[in-house]
């Protein structure tokens, strides 16, 4: 999860200009300024980050833990080990 979570932080700094480090688990993609685009853009970034492919995400994804449960239960599915 640590490292889903620091890839995340530095995905969505990058996307918002801002600095990774007043990001946390807990901040919803609402306060971080995230319009539905913009959301887009970050899960394209994270399935080529990730290698994996997200289909249906939007009613369960509030927080980007929940986007860090998300990828890890899809690289869990996608690329068993």
């Amino acid at each position: 999860m640590a490292d889903t979570l620091q890839t995340l932080k530095e995905i969505i700094a990058e996307k918002l200009d801002i600095n990774p480090d007043t990001i946390t688990p807990e901040s919803t993609l609402e306060d971080l300024g995230l319009d539905s685009l913009d959301t887009f853009d970050v899960i394209f970034r994270a399935e080529d980050a990730f290698n994996i492919k997200v289909t249906d995400y939007q009613a369960d994804i509030k927080t980007l833990k929940d986007v860090v449960n998300l990828v890890d239960q899809l690289i869990k599915e996608q690329h068993p080990t």
